[in-house]
């Protein structure tokens, strides 16, 4: 498990700083997006195991270019590094600093000057998700929607 410390300090939350994006949600991605959203555009559930069996979601980051329409937006870039990089991440978060963690922030789109107040709030928040009793046991895929939710203030 990651041990982290928190400083005190909270007040704005991860969702706050989150204004120059829209988030669009972990699951829209790879419902909507992707090979699983072009296959299965009226089934969530074989959208989802289409994209994430396939290729780890990532056709979901090719679709933003051929279907503008139903995939606009960064998220699916980020939801993607998430998904690639999720070890990497959590390492960064925890040392506060880390080019993963910069990274990451650029591509949920913060301006470099914010960046170091949203890693703040991001640690913050991710030391909570992973100082729950049952972090160890959740599936992989679980672990990387919920720092996809405190990062677009979905948690």
């Amino acid at each position: 498990m990651i041990k982290m410390t928190l400083k005190g300090l909270s007040l704005l939350s991860v969702a706050a700083l989150a204004s120059t994006a829209s988030a669009r949600s972990f699951e829209e991605i790879y419902t909507d997006c992707g090979l699983g959203g072009m296959i299965a555009p009226n089934n969530d559930v074989l959208a989802v195991i289409t994209n994430t069996t396939w290729d780890l979601g990532t056709t979901a980051i090719s679709s933003n270019i051929s279907s503008k329409d139903a995939c606009m937006g960064g998220q699916e870039t980020s939801a993607a590094f998430i998904l690639r990089s999720y070890d990497e991440i959590a390492a960064a978060i925890a040392r506060g600093e880390g080019e993963h963690l910069d990274t990451l922030l650029s591509l949920a789109g913060y301006a470099e000057e914010d960046r170091s107040e949203a890693a703040s709030f991001l640690r913050e928040d991710f030391a909570k998700v992973v100082a729950a009793a049952d972090y160890a046991e959740k599936p992989f895929l679980e672990k990387a929607e919920a720092l996809y939710g405190i990062l677009y203030g979905e948690a």
